[in-house]
């Protein structure tokens, strides 16, 4: 994915040239947050919100551009050409993993400090990268039931265990973005949707479609880890981002508690209700 470079997007090069005429502060105030704000709500990296908000402002007419980013919200403040300062805070309070989102609105503020984006242009094309959505149900469910089919045969499951899990990938998938648009908090999208793919792995495994469940299991919660959450984390930590690399790995270590509790009381229930237990 690309990426703009630090040492790409500082002092002289994000001077003004022909190509841009001064605007009003306040709209490339507006721009620039709104460009961080849906890196963030996209799953992309605090400093990479801040560079791109920092580049846009910059572009724009603004200097002595800053900006603060959480995974929660982003403060940004310049010097207008009318000679005042300038600021906004936005609040970040949904989030989602949309990477297509990140590399476009990357590409977007790269194109603005090259020059060949005016501001018109470049408010028109964020718009259109906010209101994109997801691959469809079709694909997003396809790329689940591979997902997890191909975890687990990696964790030794055998081909009739990972087709069993395919089809539970399949369905698991689906109940985060419906769980989403009633409004509820992640914590329980991931707790039902680790009970789900417990319960219905065990399920599979009590008709005899299931050999190895819990290679089954495991290849479908794999599904609901939260891995770029962690790397994002720990890569925040190592730079020096204190605030934002404890908040995502807060964040990350919710989802695994709420994915294990689903996942561990469904196979609690099942035992109680059935009987039976994992080998």
């Amino acid at each position: 994915m690309p990426v703009l470079d630090s040492g790409a997007i500082s002092g002289d090069d994000w001077r003004m040239d022909e190509g841009y005429e001064p605007l009003n502060p306040e709209d490339a105030l507006l721009l620039a947050a709104d460009a961080a704000r849906v890196m963030l709500e996209s799953g992309g990296e605090t400093y990479r919100a801040e560079e791109v908000a920092v580049a846009v402002a910059t572009a724009f007419g603004g200097a002595e551009a800053e900006c603060y980013a959480t995974p929660t919200g982003v403060t940004i403040s310049f010097a207008g050409i009318d000679g005042r300062i300038h600021s906004i805070v936005r609040r970040i309070k949904r989030r989602s993993m949309h990477l297509e989102r990140v590399a476009l609105v990357d590409a977007l503020a790269r194109e603005v400090v090259a020059g060949d984006k005016g501001f018109d242009a470049a408010e028109a094309e964020l718009g259109r990268v906010e209101g994109l959505r997801g691959r469809g149900i079709l694909a997003s469910s396809a790329a689940a039931a591979i997902g997890a089919g191909s975890f687990t045969l990696l964790f030794g499951g055998a081909w009739n265990d990972a087709l069993a899990a395919a089809a539970v990938g399949a369905i698991v998938s689906r109940f985060p973005p419906l769980m989403a648009g009633r409004q509820l908090p992640d914590f329980f999208s991931n707790l039902v949707a680790g009970a789900a793919a417990t319960f219905l792995c065990l399920a599979a495994g009590g008709v005899g479609m299931v050999s190895k469940v819990d290679a089954a299991i495991i290849g479908v919660l794999m599904l609901l880890v939260p891995g770029i959450a962690v790397t994002n984390a720990i890569r925040d930590t190592i730079a020096g981002d204190l605030v934002a690399g404890v908040a995502r790995g807060a964040d990350a270590l919710m989802a695994a508690a709420a994915i294990s509790i689903g996942a561990g009381g469904a196979y609690q229930l099942w035992r109680l209700v059935s009987g039976w237990a994992l080998a």
